[in-house]
Formats: structure tokens, C-alpha cells, sequence
């Protein structure tokens, strides 16, 4: 025991004494001229070794240091590596380690087993050993035959093996070395090495790469136990490593490392081994674990999944033989290979391929849906010349339908992938189609669809992206001319907006363009949840630049269906007329048809008072059972339009139960909208006396009524008065039907009362203005402070009533009075009448005083003064004081006894009244009393007056022999009287005599009755002032003359028809019949 712990102890020492020894000397030969040439012709051998051709170092200085893997190594400075032949730097490095096996070197000779270079940057263009020729043709463009790839990969791990065989080196590290890629855009990557050879045969590396920011580790492993046998197994390993826990925190503005976190989930693997010289295996492996893909706003979608391939020897083939892949809740599982193709074009690589899915699963995590089963194939070819990945056929297939396709993808240095996609399907359900929508290809048209479009089918659809190299990711959106597709659905459900019903069983049409979608509903059916329906038509809902938020879309739509319907239909946000319109649905009836537009949010946060919408609806029959507005509303037809801030209605309705015409402008809320309200009823008396009462007394026959509010709350009414008779019964004036005329008033209305203000009534030939009041159901006072009418008139009336008695005062400077006269004097008096109205009942105190006042016939009174006072127990009183245009003075007074009448111009008078036209001149004395039953008797008399231009006079002084005599045109008379009986509707004469120095005659008979006929019987006395003599003789005068006042010679006539235009009959026998024998031929 001790003996053999001597020995280690001594045997320590001796190693001990050994490794000084060496050290000194080791120290000693780097520190000599000598040592530093030997050293340097050894480190040049080293370096064409290690590189495989011919090169030249530059190096600084140069030494001998200890190493932990070779013991002794010579450490190089400030190395420069050029390639001897062409001068191009291959390497420069700070450091070289070369490490020298000990018992070689303790022999005498110099063999490397190891190197290490730090702070290197490298030149990786140069590092190749092929000419310059065979180096510009890129390698990838060149047809590869999977075959050549395996052979690649164990030739050269062949070489690697010759390499540390031909050099003793088994150990290699580099660190911070840097390898420049490419010299112009000088992208370059930064690697760490640490390989090493086994004396098994074993090689083992472990590398770390850092490009472009990131981290990716390689590591494997490879054996060949037999030198120059064949490697009998190969397995190679690329990942990301895990960020640790700073590095996944530290974010750039607010978003992650989207590249960093692909890198970390994807692993890929390169397996196999040979078996004999020539054969062998090799297969590949592409592992993805939860891989990030960044789908900006929509969020990042993960995937994970495994591609395994592996080398056909046989067929020259890549065969995939199972690439799965699990994105979301989607999984798509497929077999497939890659076969290389002759190319006429020399300078490009076609390969083919063809995939298989047997059975695959798509289901967006995004999608409503349920996730669609479905088997696929696509086959195609792949041009490394264009960089283009073609899918010249592409089918998908499920239990329901297929979708056709093609699809080019175009690979560019630098830029992110292009992508040409054809898309085709026909006949499938809607729910499948909105699955296989590509993410990418118009999110706003697919996220919409996603949302809003569920069930029924797709009769056709398609869908095409034109995307060039560099578009996607760039922050842009595909535009018009990259992105289109259209889809034609039927029996689908579309959900509008908010809270209204979705349209169901609908046709319609989804279309987009770049950011623009338009969406089309042709027909459909919108099912409340009341179970009311309304048929929805034309629709659209246009969005524009969807990938701008808030993203707002414009819908248009017809709608049609019963009015309770319709009413529910708009209580549904976005629209929601509900706290605007007090209706519920079960308050109305009636058939509504409408268009509604409104803007449709389509992102979050949008305010309801930013949108706008608009309804207009056109109604028939609508009716509401409730008072609207206080009013009964019936048998409406109209359109009402409603948006945000008002309603604007125009419709023909019956408003408790009348006929109205509505135009309304109703404002909501704040909207600064002014309130309007005009309503027009078609009135006829009954009607009338509901919305205005108590104008019966100057109003009957149907009219127009425009009625609308004023912001005080009265109400302005403007009255069509064509159609309607219009009364003034206290001046006795009235516009008959028939003639045009218009009525406007502002009414205010009381409890037990109301005043019509600012009254205008105008025509073409009257006018008044002023106000009217009403109380208790009859005219209360008026005040016409301006009234015109006839043409000519220059007036004022005012009226008050108490109780039944009106005081009318009437003054004034022209009034043109023929109406008057005609009610007082004419047919109106001369008729059999009627009933009695309101204001003929009624007591009326009339007091008028008129600068001038126009009668018949261009006859004139002037200084007229008139007061009338109306009795219920008789004739009332009436007092007249006037003057002709000649200054005759005119007397009239009326009361209980009778009438007393003097004129000093009798024609004018008769004129003036439109009793008779002829006569001119003369004084003129009426006296009438009055007897029972109304009836007035007594005499009028004339003198000294003429009678000018009668034809009927002239027909007479025709008849006899000494016509010419006599001038008819203007005959002088100088006396003239008649007994009068005047009862109702009727005037009788007696007696009556019209003597003159040439003609006379006598009259008797009815001037007029009821009927307005004439009766009148007389004698007719040519030469009268001779002829009379006759008569005047005793004892004979009664047989020559026929009585007093008559004569010899006379001709008995009669006056007969209508009084406007009598008949006369002449007998002209009577001529030769003498005195009393005259009598026989007289007209009875």
C-alpha cells in the first residue's frame, strides 16, 4: 500500500517536473526570432488546411499560450486572410487560437487539434472555392433532384469528416464572428460555433445565430464509425431560443416582436443516415408550437402543427408524408409531393406539386359557425425563377358543395410574398362559404358577413386579390383594383342594425372592392318578435373605407306591411321613434309602404347622436284609435318622414271625422326645428259649425279651410270661399257660389268664446278687413274697418249684438247700394220666401251715413243718411235723407202706419231703384198706409216728367194715324197717378192715368207677383190734350169720351209675361170705336 503510494507521489512529481520544464521551453521558443518564423510557417500551413485552397495571412504578433483542450497553442493577433489566388479578404480577426496535440509536437511535429477564432468578421462571398462563372449563376435557380439533395448533405459531411482526418483537428470555435452575407446591402449575421470530432466518429455542433435581431440556435449531431464508411446516422436541430422574461416584457410603442415570436415557435429537423455507398436516407421535419401570426387590429392567431418529408430515392421525389396543422379550431391535415420538372428555360428550377386532404377541418376562431369537414386538392408548380408559387388547380370539396380555385404566390427579396388568388363556388350553404373566406382577403367585407349573414345559400359567388410583392403588411389596404368579390345569396337571414329584426328568407348580393363593400337585399321578410311581419325590398348597406374607424355603413331600404307592423319595426334602435311618436303598434291600422336610411355603426363607441337616419313612409287607410295630437285621425293616406330632430307628415286624413288636408312639421328634442302645422278640411255646413260655430249667419255651402298653429297657440285659418255662398245680412250683400273668394283669420280660441283677428276677406270685387268675435255660438261684434263690396266702395261697418238685436254702423264715401234696393225693393220682396234665418229674426239697428251711394241705372244719391231699426211685431222703422246729382231732395220714412216717400227728381229716384229706367225728372209723392196682414194701399203721384226711350210707348204711338206727330224718343208728361195696393209678394194699380199735351193713357192691373209676372190693361190716347175735349162735354162727354181723363179716340192694349221683359198686345179695332163702344174691345 505504501510502496504503491510512493510511487503516484514520485510519479506526480515527475509530471510536475515535466509541464515546467515544457513551459519554459514553450516560452523561451515564442519569445525567439527563430520560434516566430517557425511559428508563422506553421499557422500559414494551418490556415490552407482549415480553408481547402491557397492563402495569405497577414498576421501581427504571435505566441505561445496554454490551452484548456490542447495544452499548447499559438495564439495569432490582428489576423487579415486573403485568398492567394484573386487578393480578396476572407477574414479578418482579432484573435486565432490554434491548439497543437501534445505528442505530435513533443515528437517534432506540428499538427492543429484544435481552432478558435474571436472578433472575426468574414466575407462569406469569398469563402467560395468555385469560379467566378459557376458563383454568379445562383445555385437556387438550377433544377435540384431530391436525390442530389441527399447526396449534398452526406458529401458534405464527407468532407467535413476528410477535413478533421486530413488536419487532426477536432475541436472548432468561433465567437463574435461576424458573417457578412451580403457586401452591398451589408446584412450580415452574427454566429457562435463549438463543434468537435470524437475518435468514435462522432460529430457533435452546437451553434447560436443572431440576424436581424434574432436568436436561433442549431445544434446535431452525425456518425460515422468506420473512416470512409458511410455516416450511419444524421440528425440536425434549428430553433428560437425562449425570450427570457425581460425580453418578452420589453415592447416597441406598444407592440410585441411579431417576427421574434414566429421564430421561437418554429423548429425545424433534418434527420436520416446511410446504409451502403449510395443509399441512404434523409427526411425533414417542420414543427410549429403555438407560432404567433400577427393579424394586426383582428388580433394574433396561433397555429401549431408538424410538416414531415423525406426523399424519394426511387421517384426523385419529396414526399410529404403528413403536414398537420391545428390554426384556432381549424385543422387541415394533407399528403403530398414535390417533383422536379424539365425546364426549357436553363436559368430557373420548375418543380410540381401535388396535396391531398382526406380530411381536414376549418372553423375560424372568429366565425359563429359551426366548423365545415371537408377533402381538398391542389397541385401546381413552383418556379424559382420567377419565385412564383403556382396552384394551377385547387378543389375543395364539401358534403354540400365545392369550391373551385387558383392561387399564385410571388416570392421577392426583401419584400413580403404576393399573392394571386381566383376563388369560385356556386350552390353552397352560406355558413360553409363564410368559413373558407380567407382572413386577409376585405376583412370588412368578411367580418360583416362573419356578423350579420347566417343561413340559406350561396347561388354564386367569387372572390379575386391581385396582391404584388411588398403590399401585405405595409399598413396600407388592399385597394380596388387588389381585392374584389362578389356573392349572390337567397333564403339567407341578414341582420341589419342594433336591435331591429334580422330580414329573413332573403335574396341578396354581397359585394366589395378594396375597403368598399355594398351589400344588397333584393327581398326578404323582417319577423317581429310580436310575430307582425313587414316586407323588406332594395336594399342596401354601402360601406366605404371600412378599415377607418368609426367604421359607419349607409342602409337603404323599402319596407312594406300593416301599419302596426311598421310602427314596431321603427321602435328598434338605431331608428327608435318610440319616445318621439306616442304610438304603440296596437294603436293603428292601415297599410304602410316606406324607404329608411340610416347610418349603421359597425365599430364600438360610436355616439347614437353622430348617426343619422331618415324614414319615409306612405300610408293608405291608416287610422290610429286614440286621439293623436287631440285629434281623432281616420282614412289617412300621406307620407310621414321622420329623422333626428323632427317628423315633417303631408297627408288627406278625416279629422274627427272631417275631411283635412295635413302638412306638419313636428320638432323633437333640442333640434332648433321650428314647429309647423297647416292643415286644409273640406267643409260643408254641418262640418263647419264643428271647427268654427256660429257663422251660419254669414256662411253656407262647402269650402276649403288652411289651418295652421301659431306659436302663441292660436290658430290661423285661410278659407276658400269659391263654392260657398257669403252673407252679410245686416248691409244685405252676398257672394253667391260660384264666385272666387278667399277668407283669412287668426282665431282665438276661449272657453265659452273666440275671436277671429286680423279677418281679410278678398275677391275680385270686395274686400274687408277687420276682426270678428263669437260667443256662445252667434256673432258677438264685428269690425270691418276697411270693406269694398263693389267696385267704387269706400266703407267701414262695425256690429255688436246683445242678446237678439245687432246695431249695424255703416259709415263711409261710396257705397254702391243695389243690393240693398234689390232686397228691400226687388226680387227678394216680390218672392213668396221662406223660412225665416237667424239674422232674419233677429232685431237690427242700422245707422249709415255715405258721401255717395250707387243705384240702378247710373242714378246717384248723395249725403246719404239712413237708420233702420227692424221690429219682430212689425215693419220696424226707416228714415232716408238723400240728394240727387241735380239736388232733388229724396225723403223716405217707414214706420208701423206706413210709408211716405217725396222726391223733387222722380227719375232719378225710379232709376236709382231700378223700377223704372225711362223717366226723367219730375216730383214725385208716395203715400201708403198699412192695413191687416202686412198689406200697404194708397196713391203715388207724378208731375211734370218725361218718359224717354220706351219701346213699348213707341209701339203704341206707332199704331195710331198721327204718329208722326208725336216725337216717341222723349214725351212730356204733366200729370201722373195710380191707386197702389202692395201686399206680400205682390203690387196692384188702379186707376192709374198718365196725361201729357200729346198722349195719355189709362192703366189698371197687377205690376207684379209672386211669380214675377206682369198683368197690366190700359188705354192708349194719341193726341190727348185735343181728345180729352171729348170727354169733357156735358151729357156726351161719357159717351164721346168714355169718363174723365179718356177721349174720343183711344187704343186699348195690354202688358203681359215677365216683368224683366213683358209682352205687349195691341187692338187696334178699338181705334175706330168711339167713347164707351172703346169699352167693348178692351183687354179684360
Amino acid at each position: 500500500m505504501w510502496l504503491w503510494l510512493r510511487r503516484c507521489i514520485g510519479g506526480l512529481f515527475v509530471i510536475i517536473a515535466l509541464l515546467v520544464s515544457l513551459g519554459v521551453a514553450i516560452q523561451l521558443l515564442g519569445t525567439g526570432s527563430f520560434g516566430q518564423d517557425r511559428l508563422r510557417s506553421a499557422a500559414q500551413k494551418a490556415l490552407t488546411a482549415l480553408a481547402g485552397f491557397e492563402v495569405e495571412a497577414t498576421m501581427g504578433s504571435l505566441r505561445i499560450v496554454l490551452s484548456d483542450r490542447s495544452l499548447i497553442a499559438l495564439e495569432i493577433r490582428d489576423v487579415n486572410l486573403t485568398k492567394a489566388e484573386t487578393g480578396e479578404t476572407l477574414i479578418d480577426a482579432e484573435t486565432l487560437h490554434f491548439g497543437f496535440r501534445l505528442l505530435p509536437l513533443l515528437r517534432g511535429q506540428v499538427q492543429v487539434g484544435s481552432a478558435e477564432i474571436t472578433g472575426a468578421r468574414v466575407q462569406l462571398a469569398s469563402l467560395s472555392s468555385r469560379p467566378e462563372e459557376v458563383a454568379a449563376v445562383a445555385r437556387w435557380k438550377k433544377p435540384v433532384d431530391p436525390r442530389v439533395i441527399e447526396k449534398d448533405v452526406f458529401d458534405g459531411l464527407r468532407r467535413v469528416y476528410a477535413l478533421t482526418e486530413r488536419t487532426g483537428t477536432r475541436y472548432l470555435r468561433l465567437r463574435d464572428v461576424v458573417v457578412v452575407v451580403d457586401e452591398t446591402t451589408q446584412r450580415s449575421l452574427a454566429i457562435d460555433v463549438n463543434a468537435s470530432m470524437a475518435p468514435s466518429g462522432k460529430l457533435d455542433f452546437k451553434s447560436s445565430v443572431t440576424f436581424d435581431d434574432r436568436d436561433i440556435e442549431l445544434s446535431g449531431s452525425a456518425l460515422r464509425p468506420v473512416r470512409e464508411g458511410p455516416i450511419k446516422s444524421l440528425d440536425i436541430e434549428i430553433a428560437a431560443p425562449k425570450p427570457s422574461l425581460l425580453e418578452a416584457a420589453r415592447t416597441v410603442s406598444g407592440q410585441t416582436r411579431r417576427t421574434g415570436g414566429l421564430l421561437e415557435a418554429v423548429r425545424i429537423s433534418l434527420s436520416g443516415g446511410e446504409t451502403g455507398s449510395g443509399n441512404g436516407r434523409l427526411q425533414f421535419e417542420l414543427a410549429l408550437e403555438e407560432a404567433p401570426f400577427d393579424l394586426g387590429e383582428d388580433g394574433v392567431l396561433t397555429a401549431t402543427g408538424r410538416i414531415r418529408a423525406a426523399v424519394e430515392q426511387d421517384a426523385g421525389a419529396i414526399a410529404i408524408n403528413r403536414a398537420s396543422l391545428i390554426v384556432g379550431r381549424s385543422v387541415f391535415d394533407f399528403t403530398g409531393r414535390i417533383v422536379p420538372v424539365e425546364n426549357p428555360d436553363a436559368g430557373s428550377a420548375v418543380y410540381r406539386f401535388e396535396l391531398v386532404s382526406g380530411k381536414s377541418t376549418i372553423a375560424p376562431i372568429d366565425s359563429p359557425e359551426a366548423a365545415v369537414p371537408f377533402v381538398a386538392g391542389a397541385s401546381g408548380r413552383i418556379d424559382t425563377g420567377s419565385g412564383r408559387i403556382i396552384g394551377d388547380t385547387i378543389r375543395i370539396a364539401t358534403t354540400s358543395g365545392v369550391i373551385t380555385a387558383s392561387a399564385a404566390v410571388t416570392l421577392a427579396a426583401g419584400k413580403t410574398p404576393g399573392l394571386s388568388l381566383a376563388v369560385y363556388t356556386k350552390g353552397m350553404p352560406t355558413h360553409e362559404v363564410k368559413q373558407f373566406w380567407p382572413w386577409f382577403a376585405a376583412s370588412g367585407a368578411r367580418e360583416w358577413v362573419l356578423e350579420n349573414l347566417f343561413g340559406g345559400r350561396v347561388v354564386e359567388g367569387n372572390l379575386r386579390l391581385r396582391v404584388p410583392p411588398g403590399r401585405f403588411g405595409n399598413g396600407k389596404p388592399l385597394d380596388n383594383e387588389e381585392v374584389s368579390g362578389a356573392f349572390e345569396v337567397a333564403d339567407a337571414r341578414f341582420d341589419i342594425a342594433g336591435r331591429i329584426p334580422p330580414v329573413r328568407d332573403a335574396v341578396g348580393r354581397i359585394a366589395f372592392q378594396g375597403a368598399d363593400i355594398d351589400i344588397g337585399i333584393e327581398a326578404g321578410m323582417v319577423f317581429m318578435p310580436s310575430g307582425r311581419k313587414v316586407a323588406a325590398s332594395n336594399g342596401s348597406l354601402r360601406v366605404r373605407n371600412a378599415h377607418v374607424k368609426p367604421r359607419i355603413g349607409k342602409l337603404e331600404i323599402d319596407v312594406a306591411g300593416k301599419a302596426p307592423a311598421i310602427i314596431e319595426l321603427a321602435s328598434y334602435e338605431p331608428i327608435d321613434v318610440s319616445d318621439r311618436i306616442d304610438l304603440a303598434p296596437q294603436d293603428v291600422t292601415g297599410d304602410v309602404t316606406g324607404h329608411v336610411k340610416a347610418d349603421i355603426p359597425l365599430s364600438d363607441g360610436i355616439p347614437r347622436e353622430d348617426l343619422g337616419w331618415q324614414a319615409t313612409l306612405e300610408y293608405e287607410n291608416l287610422s290610429i284609435s286614440k286621439p293623436f295630437d287631440g285629434q281623432m285621425v281616420a282614412d289617412a293616406s300621406g307620407v310621414l318622414m321622420v329623422e333626428p330632430g323632427r317628423a315633417d307628415i303631408s297627408a288627406s286624413a278625416t279629422l274627427n271625422g272631417i275631411p283635412a288636408r295635413l302638412e306638419l312639421v313636428e320638432p323633437f328634442g333640442e333640434s332648433g326645428v321650428e314647429r309647423s302645422r297647416r292643415i286644409q278640411l273640406t267643409l260643408d255646413d254641418k262640418l263647419r259649425n264643428k271647427v268654427v260655430p256660429g257663422l251660419d249667419e254669414i256662411l253656407s255651402g262647402p269650402m276649403t279651410v288652411d289651418y295652421s298653429e301659431l306659436d302663441d297657440g292660436r290658430k290661423a285659418l285661410s278659407v276658400k270661399l269659391d263654392k260657398a255662398r257669403l252673407t252679410l245680412p245686416w248691409i244685405n250683400w252676398s257672394k253667391g257660389a260660384g264666385i272666387p273668394a278667399t277668407a283669412s283669420f287668426v282665431l282665438d280660441e276661449k272657453p265659452s268664446s273666440m275671436a277671429l283677428t286680423d279677418f281679410r276677406l278678398s275677391g275680385e270685387t270686395f274686400s274687408a278687413a277687420g276682426h270678428l268675435s263669437i260667443a256662445g255660438g252667434s256673432l258677438s261684434s264685428a269690425r270691418f274697418e276697411r270693406a269694398r263690396l263693389n267696385r267704387g266702395d269706400d266703407f267701414s261697418v262695425s256690429i255688436d249684438r246683445s242678446e237678439r238685436n245687432y246695431r249695424v254702423t255703416v259709415r263711409g264715401a261710396a257705397l254702391d247700394g243695389r243690393s240693398l234696393i234689390k232686397h228691400y225693393l226687388g226680387a227678394e220682396q216680390r218672392g213668396a220666401g221662406g223660412g225665416a234665418s237667424e239674422a232674419d229674426s233677429a232685431n237690427v239697428n242700422l245707422d249709415a251715413k255715405l258721401a255717395r251711394v250707387s243705384g240702378f241705372g247710373g242714378a246717384v244719391l248723395r249725403d246719404v243718411s239712413l237708420k233702420y231699426a227692424s221690429s219682430q211685431r212689425g215693419p220696424g222703422r226707416l228714415d232716408l235723407t238723400a240728394k240727387t246729382t241735380s239736388g232733388g231732395a229724396v225723403t223716405l220714412a217707414r214706420d208701423a202706419s206706413g210709408i211716405v216717400a217725396n222726391s223733387s227728381d222722380a227719375g232719378a229716384v225710379m232709376r236709382f231703384v231700378d223700377f223704372y229706367e225711362n223717366m226723367e225728372g219730375g216730383q214725385m209723392a208716395l203715400s201708403l198706409s198699412e192695413g191687416n196682414g202686412g198689406v200697404l194701399s194708397g196713391r203715388v203721384s207724378a208731375q211734370n216728367f218725361f218718359i224717354v226711350d220706351e219701346p213699348r210707348l213707341r209701339s203704341l204711338v206707332s199704331a195710331t194715324e198721327n204718329n208722326g206727330e208725336v216725337d216717341a224718343n222723349r214725351i212730356s208728361f204733366e200729370r201722373g197717378y195710380a191707386t197702389v195696393l202692395k201686399g206680400p209678394g205682390r203690387l196692384e194699380l188702379k186707376d192709374g192715368v198718365l196725361r201729357g199735351p200729346l198722349i195719355g193713357t189709362t192703366f189698371q192691373g197687377t205690376l207684379f207677383d209672386a211669380d214675377d209676372n206682369i198683368a197690366i190693361t190700359g188705354t192708349f190716347m194719341p193726341l190727348y190734350g185735343l181728345n180729352r175735349i171729348f170727354g169733357e162735354i156735358p151729357v156726351f162727354g161719357g159717351l164721346l169720351g168714355n169718363g174723365r181723363d179718356r177721349g174720343l179716340i183711344g187704343i186699348t192694349y195690354r202688358l203681359y209675361g215677365k216683368l224683366a221683359e213683358p209682352q205687349m198686345e195691341v187692338n187696334p179695332i178699338s181705334a175706330i170705336a168711339p167713347g164707351i163702344f172703346r169699352q167693348i174691345f178692351e183687354f179684360r
